[in-house]
């Protein structure tokens, strides 16, 4: 049995990095297949977990599906907790019928719905309303995090907005209730906020800043409920339980234990309950409660063999938990546990091993936490090794007795919780303060990292022979990294959705052109640009140009310039484009801008290294583009923007025929609502033999030119991730 979950385990964890989709008629032939196979365990496990996980994102995929993109008539449910403002709030939605008919089970259901303009949304609610869906969809860049991937994992098989909508009788959430309640309660308090988001997870009264210092000290995941704070509460119950039952029912045989077994599973499952059951709380619940359930009945079992039980469990529930970095952080955390009990030499004193373990999972989770999200906190080591236990032993269990009693009727005593709080948020602002040990590490640089590790622990461990020669040889490729001719230069389109900006990068030197849109809740350049810059080690940003003041081109503006206080504005708020420098890093700046109002307006940009020229046209149309090629620039050109997004008032005949690109770029989200690029632009790009490339359809591209001369394209969703959900 053990090779068989070892099969079915190895291929959905492997979820995230599948190639493609294979068609059902071949998924539905794995089933025989296995059955002639069935002398090889491990081989069927791994056939049947592919099948049933394909079929899964099948479901959740296929333009056959009942939620398929397009105007639906639905009755929905609001599941998880709103986030935005008067104008605009967005949430999750289960769908109960679609046209009149309800859902068969299997379907996927659930949606991710914005609404403009709405009446106040609280969690129960159930309206009947019309909504226009699309596929689940995102950005797609370096540094940043795979939106669509994200939405899969949690199961989301369509978002959209909701065109009209009417309120039907629903009893209302009994946490909702409980949110109002508790906020009231603690709003006095100076972490109220982190308070509610221990005991309700209810984490949108935590600021930008509060969220940037927990992230900084590496504590970020202390305030997110997951199978660590269910284990806690699991522990605490199960040693005060047992504690209880041997002192009020003392029996030799012990047959008053499974109470205190049910009394800790009870508690967990009160407090999934509490925290929502969104799905990466039903999964760690589920988790914790599997591995209750099977230390109780199989003592004798070896760890491992647990662990192998309840990941294929918890895979058999949520076949692409996998795609959730939510998975590798609990089930890495276990994995480190086990290796370092395993490592320890025995009869060591029990404060070294408890020791030895908190330094390799602060480490061990930190790598995890850099391959997923690229971010990397040095503090989180002395952080988590002087705060986690004392999180656990009290913090934890204080905050959540006294919102219970609070919450009751009884005593408000939030006080001490919010007092005992403190400390974690003394040591976020300290971290914050420092300025350094945290923060974004270059996309080329955690591999190389890794590397060091792994020789590090053989030099350390010894565990065969060969490591005195093995370990420097792992330390090869960084050498190699180092000594390697520097590059030339690279332009890259960021995707920012239905927006533009454009970073030019020699070295660590940068020149940004434009920051993408920003809004209630959200900036593309928080979100998106800073994370992207910090990734490909741009250090020092020399220029922000912003086009001109559409909030798509300039939006971000204010926090691009307050990560890089020194960087010269040009254009927009800064200064005259035509008076931009003529010379940066090598590369021949060229300006213009038309004395014209709006659009048309757009402060134009013209680089060339003196093989290759690209055009930065930013919204200019029909009068702009007149300006533009009265200008007297040369063409043609190896790569260009297109103007305005690819729309029909801009990319005339004229502008496209003196240009002559061999590369458009289409800065536009997908889907839009204008239907940018317009086909006739786009056949008319391609009459005079360009390539095109579409940022929203294809996430970040990326121009490479070289010191030789050459010229290469890539895109994100193609080339850096090829993986099945970024093929549409």
């Amino acid at each position: 049995m053990n090779v068989f979950l070892l099969g079915w385990v190895a291929v959905l964890t492997l979820s995230v990095v599948w190639p493609v989709l294979l068609p059902l008629p071949a998924l539905l032939a794995i089933i025989p297949v296995s059955i002639l196979l069935i002398r090889y365990p491990f081989v069927v496990g791994a056939l049947l977990g592919l099948a049933y996980g394909q079929l899964h994102s099948h479901a959740l995929t296929s333009p056959q599906r009942a939620l398929n993109p397009g105007i639906h008539q639905l009755v929905v449910v609001v599941d998880s907790v709103p986030v935005g403002d008067a104008l605009y709030q967005r949430t999750q939605w289960r769908v109960e019928t679609v046209a009149g008919e309800k859902l068969p089970f299997w379907a996927a259901n659930r949606l991710e719905l914005g609404w403009y303009n709405g009446p106040p949304l609280a969690l129960g609610q159930r309206y009947r309303i019309e909504a226009k869906l699309r596929d689940p969809w995102g950005s797609a860049n370096q540094g940043g995090v795979d939106r669509r991937r994200s939405l899969l994992a949690q199961g989301v098989t369509a978002q959209g907005y909701i065109r009209s909508g009417q309120p039907l009788a629903s009893p209302g959430h009994w946490r909702q209730s409980l949110m109002h309640q508790l906020a009231g309660l603690t709003a006095s308090l100076p972490r109220g906020d982190l308070i509610r988001a221990l005991v309700l997870a209810d984490r949108r009264g935590i600021s930008d800043e509060r969220w940037q210092q927990l992230r900084q000290a590496g504590l970020l995941h202390l305030m997110a409920i997951s199978g660590l704070h269910l284990s806690i509460v699991a522990g605490l119950v199960l040693w005060l339980a047992g504690q209880g039952v041997r002192r009020l029912w003392p029996d030799p045989r012990g047959r008053a234990r499974p109470l205190a077994w049910m009394l800790a599973a009870l508690a967990v499952v009160g407090y999934g309950t509490l925290a929502g059951f969104a799905l990466p709380t039903q999964r760690a619940c589920l988790s914790v409660l599997l591995g209750l359930l099977l230390l109780w009945q199989c003592r004798q079992g070896q760890p491992w063999e647990l662990l192998l039980r309840v990941a294929a469990v918890v895979l058999l529930a949520q076949p692409l938990a996998a795609m959730s970095p939510g998975f590798w952080l609990s089930f890495g955390a276990v994995v480190l546990i086990l290796l370092t009990a395993w490592a320890m030499p025995k009869g060591r004193p029990r404060w070294q091993s408890l020791l030895a373990i908190q330094c390799v999972l602060s480490l061990g989770l930190g790598l995890v936490q850099l391959a997923w999200f690229g971010h990397y906190s040095l503090h989180g080591v002395w952080a988590n090794l002087l705060l986690l236990p004392y999180f656990s032993v009290l913090v934890l269990p204080v905050c959540l007795l006294t919102a219970a009693v609070a919450l009751f009727g009884g005593p408000n005593l939030l006080w001490l919780a919010d007092a005992l709080i403190s400390p974690l948020d003394w040591a976020a602002r300290g971290a914050a303060q420092l300025g350094w040990g945290s923060g974004i590490l270059p996309a080329g640089v955690w591999p190389l990292l890794l590397m060091a590790l792994l020789a590090l622990l053989l030099l350390c461990w010894r565990p065969w022979r060969g490591w005195r020669w093995q370990a420097p040889l792992l330390l090869l490729p960084g050498l190699l990294a180092f000594s390697t001719t520097p590059p030339g230069w690279q332009l890259v389109v960021i995707d920012v959705g239905q927006g533009l900006s454009v970073l030019v990068q020699r070295g660590r030197h940068g020149l940004l052109y434009d920051t993408g849109a920003s809004g209630p809740g959200f900036s593309y350049a928080q979100s998106v640009v800073l994370p992207l810059l910090a990734a490909r080690g741009v250090a020092q940003l020399d220029y922000l140009v912003v086009s001109h003041g559409d909030n798509d081109h300039a939006g971000g503006a204010g926090a691009i310039r307050a990560a890089f206080p020194r960087a010269q504005v040009v254009g927009h708020d800064g200064q005259p484009c035509q008076q931009g420098p003529m010379q940066w890093q090598g590369l021949t700046l060229r300006w213009t801008q038309a004395p014209l109002a709006g659009n048309d307006g757009s402060c134009v940009l013209m680089l060339s290294d003196g093989r290759h020229r690209v055009l930065l046209p930013g919204d200019i149309e029909a009068g702009g583009e007149r300006h533009l090629l009265a200008q007297g620039w040369p063409g043609p050109v190896s790569l260009m923007l297109a103007p305005h997004h690819g729309s029909a008032s801009s990319s005339s005949l004229a502008l496209v025929e003196h240009f002559a690109p061999h590369h458009v770029v289409f800065a536009a989200g997908w889907p839009n609502r204008w239907g940018f690029p317009r086909a006739e632009v786009q056949q008319r790009y391609r009459a005079q033999g360009a390539q095109l490339w579409h940022s929203g359809q294809m996430g970040q591209l990326e121009g490479e030119f070289g010191p030789d001369g050459s010229l290469s394209l890539t895109s994100f969703r193609q080339d850096r991730a090829p993986w099945w959900y970024n093929r549409q």
